[in-house]
């Protein structure tokens, strides 16, 4: 199993070489293992093995030795993203009950009055380096709980999804197998540590790279830094993906040193995908998962494939040590070629939803993690995206993937950003509504895009178009759609 040991052990070997860049500041593997054991020690006086302790802090150095020395100390980690609503977070807590939170100056407010937790500033978890002289041994099983990360509750209240050490293990197994990471990569990170980015960052730390941390959501910070120092490996939402590729030259620094960007959380449209590709050239994966079979399902690197692979819908092959099958409607395997439901297995899939066996009993399926995607299997072992089931839209007896429409619909000329809904109407069942968003000094000819969706789609045409400017987004950077589905033209 790979561990926190593991990954202390390996820092002897790296030593003195740069760990973490974060906000300027250099952290070397000695002195990320010395915080982390530090820490683990203090964390030990205050906790007991197998309690929750929530993070609420940035994309700093403190969460990331915190987050490790948590996990070595044996209690179990609650990561959660400083950007989710107030109220989210306080259902959070309130779920998770944690014997402790760890905040920051810039996310005390988050914490709701009277949450029964301790309270602890991660800061006096620090010590000075220089002091940092304590060892710990720590107590890590396989089996024990390692983290409870929620989803985003956006069709209702979070759930905890219970992953142990095991699982985890697995998740690094296969990035350090599939994904290309090498002591000599120089990691960028700009997404929260809460979620997908944890996986690539505990990679990068296993195998000795400089890893990079930006504030959530600093693109311009990220291209800054790009313009003058080699970067190798980002990895990024699609919304991030389209501001990289906007505020990069084609004689960037970036472009010369990168070795692959990777797109995730949410899918890409091919416009967004073709955007990227004239800077990068084929130099991009896209990665499929879910926090209930924690980010490694599928991969799909176009390093690997031909020009005629070169979809923004497919979304690859499984990873080393995961599976994955299609469902019919009927519950069986479907045929290659059919449309049915992703369904994820290996051992990094969930133990379960936090204190939720009805939710658990719902989405573990023969020993399957639902994932409520559609979705086709091609060629053997070569995966297509669909849609979600929840999203499909009937519209006049028609079955309408949103996808389908969006990819349309992001192709015509100034458009940022697109997202399809389908709005309760009393003459066709649900009529296709489109929200778009334009690029920056780009004006959209409504009528145009009109026409040009009518002879593409044929019925399958949105029946309204909103310009919404911003698009709203979620704490982890998705298209919010519950949002949209909120606004006031969604009304029948």
């Amino acid at each position: 199993m790979i561990s926190i040991k593991e990954l202390l052990d390996n820092a002897r070997k790296h030593d003195g070489r740069t760990a973490l860049v974060v906000s300027g500041e250099a952290i070397t593997y000695r002195e990320l293992r010395a915080r982390v054991l530090a820490g683990a020690a203090a964390l030990d006086r205050i906790v007991e093995p197998g309690q929750r302790v929530a993070l609420l802090c940035t994309n700093s150095c403190a969460y990331i030795w915190a987050s490790l020395a948590i996990e070595l100390m044996g209690a179990i980690r609650v990561p959660i993203n400083i950007k989710a609503s107030r109220s989210e977070i306080g259902k959070i807590l309130a779920d998770c009950s944690p014997a402790l939170i760890l905040y920051e100056d810039e996310t005390r407010h988050l914490i709701p009055a009277g949450a029964a937790a301790q309270l602890r500033h991660v800061g006096e978890l620090a010590p000075d380096l220089g002091a940092a002289k304590a060892e710990f041994a720590g107590r890590v099983c396989a089996q024990d709980i390692c983290s409870l990360n929620y989803t985003s509750g956006s069709t209702g209240n979070p759930k905890g999804v219970v992953l142990s050490h095991e699982n985890w293990s697995f998740v690094y197994l296969n990035m350090l197998v599939d994904r290309d990471i090498r002591s000599d990569d120089r990691l960028a990170f700009i997404g929260p540590l809460t979620h997908a980015a944890w996986s690539y960052l505990y990679a990068g730390l296993l195998v000795g790279a400089t890893n990079i941390v930006f504030a959530g959501g600093d693109t311009e910070g990220l291209l800054a830094y790009a313009r003058t120092n080699p970067v190798t490996i980002v990895t990024c939402v699609p919304t991030t993906l389209s501001r990289i590729v906007e505020g990069t030259a084609k004689d960037d620094l970036l472009v010369r040193t990168l070795k692959w960007i990777g797109i995730g959380a949410a899918p890409v449209t091919q416009a967004q995908l073709d955007r990227a590709a004239e800077l990068f050239g084929n130099r991009i994966v896209i990665n499929f998962g879910q926090t209930e079979a924690m980010m490694t399902c599928t991969y799909m690197d176009f390093r690997n494939h031909g020009p005629e692979r070169f979809r923004a819908d497919y979304i690859g092959t499984p990873y080393a040590f995961a599976r994955m099958r299609v469902v019919g409607k009927d519950g069986k395997p479907a045929r290659l070629g059919e449309v049915g439901e992703l369904h994820l297995a290996g051992s990094h899939t969930m133990q379960g939803y936090w204190n939720q066996p009805e939710a658990t009993a719902a989405t573990i399926i023969d020993g399957h993690v639902a994932s409520g995607d559609l979705g086709v299997e091609e060629a053997p072992g070569l995966f297509r995206l669909v849609g979600r089931i929840k999203d499909m839209i009937i519209s006049g007896g028609f079955n309408i993937y949103p996808s389908e429409v969006e990819a349309v619909v992001a192709s015509f000329a100034g458009i940022n950003e697109v997202v399809v809904v389908g709005k309760d109407d009393e003459v066709w069942g649900e009529k296709v509504v489109c929200c778009y968003s334009e690029r920056a000094g780009e004006t959209v000819d409504l009528e145009a895009l009109k026409a040009f969706c009518k002879e593409q789609l044929q019925i399958k045409a949105p029946k309204e178009y909103h310009r919404l400017a911003p698009m709203p987004k979620s704490a982890t950077g998705k298209i919010d759609k519950k949002a949209i589905r909120e606004m006031g033209f969604m009304r029948p």
